[in-house]
């Protein structure tokens, strides 16, 4: 017998826990906060979660380069501020303009040094695989939704994940606290966390060079500072808001 399919009620009761969730987090009050809420959501479940991941856990190969935690962080906001570009058109076949963006194996990645075939060799079957049946489900929620209820739908791979990457209601805060970090202006972060530093190295000189031009691209467009230089950043406590650094 086939899987039972969600009935309306299910559905929207799914959407309400979602809403709740989204207003919670800061992202209904946000300048177009559903919009880059349901575009994180379409990354994390088309992309992020996906197959890319045992390209991103395997160790390279003499085809395969290494797809290191900088090349990521390029790859994933690249994508959502793609996501998120699409989500606002009223193109019928949008999401399908977004699967081509993201199974393109010939567009070098912006930020990076290699294209989808570098970085996923062994693994592009599978992410083909993968890519397009999200989007397909994706597709059949969105004629069968209301706009705004679809993007509550898109959102829902990231509800009570977190708040504080790229495009979300305290990433600004999170890059204002790295600049204050690197400007030597919390004392209290380093105290707490400056043994970070001996682990991970200083931040590289084209970081520090210009912390405006930093602040700039951190908030706007993070890949455009560099795979390498993105390495440095990710999992890196310098871009917590001050009350998720240890105490």
């Amino acid at each position: 017998m086939g899987e039972q399919q969600p009935t309306d009620e299910d559905i929207q009761i799914a959407l309400d826990w979602t809403r709740q969730g989204l207003k919670e987090m800061g992202f209904l009050a946000a300048q177009d906060g559903l919009r880059w809420a349901a575009a994180q959501g379409l990354v994390r479940s088309v992309w992020r979660n996906g197959p890319i991941e045992d390209a991103h856990a395997s160790r390279p190969t003499g085809r395969r380069k290494a797809l290191h935690d900088g090349t990521m962080f390029a790859r994933n906001t690249w994508l959502t501020r793609q996501a998120f570009d699409v989500l606002g058109c009223d193109d019928r076949f949008r999401l399908y303009e977004l699967e081509d963006l993201v199974l393109d194996r010939d567009m070098v990645w912006p930020g990076c040094e290699g294209t989808l075939t570098d970085f996923g060799w062994g693994f592009l079957g599978e992410i083909k695989k993968h890519v397009k049946q999200r989007i397909d489900m994706f597709g059949h929620f969105e004629q069968r939704l209301s706009p705004d209820d679809f993007l509550v739908f898109a959102a829902a791979s990231w509800t009570g994940v977190r708040d504080d990457h790229y495009g979300m209601p305290r990433w600004p805060a999170c890059v204002e606290a790295a600049m204050r970090r690197l400007r030597g202006e919390d004392e209290e972060f380093w105290r707490a966390e400056g043994g970070f530093s001996s682990r991970i190295g200083p931040a590289p000189a084209a970081v520090t060079a210009d912390l405006e031009a930093t602040r700039k691209l951190l908030l706007e467009s993070p890949w455009e500072l560099g795979a390498e230089n993105l390495n440095w950043f990710a999992w890196n406590p310098i871009l917590q808001p001050p009350d998720r650094t240890a105490p």
